[in-house]
């Protein structure tokens, strides 16, 4: 299984992810073009799409959905809130039979992959994360979550990978320009995931299996990827854990990250 991270960030998101034969795209907030040149500028092209998941409704990760699936005539896996909820130019071009609904704790069984759907915590109206098997490696994405509770941390302990929301410095929010009620969006627990929130969060779920970490999501006027692994770095070695055990990296807005093997 291996993935690449074409743009991660409130400016678009769409992970490409290849398993087996099979190749798919997690979320779809950049064009087609896009893809294509990001894809090529890592020496893949993509000639066949096989189906795109969907975390959630808003713009950044469905703004393109329309094209990709109707170009490529594949399936949409997401929640029935997630689709309510698609803005109304997305939702009425893309033919009912593409949609292939899906609900939290649900297990899927496709060609040589395993997709566990898990919730979310963010303000849309059913957004969820995804937890991907194959040939005995795991590969857990989550972002646009302003918390997961301990309760859920069995459903994705201990995998192989993770991609995770690392969003913001609380500090370098706080003093932005943004108005006050979209950072306390963004503070929420239905907002999205602090540096140090989210390093508390991996404490949690890494196990002798985790050996890649990925961090997603984060702000461009609010987060530096510099801020970000140095928070990380701090949170596990203040809780006992050894992060250079780990690969950490940053997912960018703009520039497409090398391929990852899970």
């Amino acid at each position: 299984m291996e993935f690449i991270v074409l743009a991660s960030g409130s400016k678009g998101n769409a992970t490409y992810l290849k398993i087996g034969c099979g190749r798919y795209l997690i979320d779809a907030g950049i064009s087609l073009r896009q893809i294509v040149q990001r894809l090529s500028e890592r020496n893949e092209k993509m000639t066949r799409l096989d189906g795109v998941f969907v975390t959630h409704e808003h713009a950044d990760h469905v703004g393109f959905l329309v094209a990709i699936v109707n170009k490529f005539k594949c399936p949409v896996y997401l929640t029935e809130g997630t689709r309510r909820s698609l803005p109304r130019a997305v939702g009425e071009n893309i033919k009912d039979a593409s949609y292939q609904m899906i609900s939290y704790d649900e297990t899927l069984l496709l060609d040589g992959l395993t997709v566990r759907v898990f919730g979310t915590y963010h303000d849309a109206l059913e957004p969820c994360g995804f937890s991907f098997t194959a040939e005995g490696r795991n590969f857990v994405y989550m972002t646009d979550t302003g918390y997961f509770p301990a309760a859920k941390y069995d459903l994705i302990r201990n995998a192989d990978a993770y991609m995770i929301e690392a969003n913001h410095d609380p500090e370098m929010l706080l003093e932005s320009d943004r108005p006050w009620l979209l950072k306390r969006r963004i503070l929420d627990d239905q907002g999205h995931l602090s540096n140090e929130d989210s390093a508390f969060l991996l404490v949690n779920l890494v196990g002798d299996r985790t050996r890649l970490i990925t961090l997603a999501h984060l702000s461009q006027e609010c987060n530096t990827p510099d801020k970000a692994l140095e928070t990380y770095r701090r949170v596990f070695v203040e809780q006992g854990i050894d992060p250079s055990l780990y690969r950490l990296v940053c997912a960018l807005q703009d520039t497409p990250m090398d391929e990852e093997r899970v």
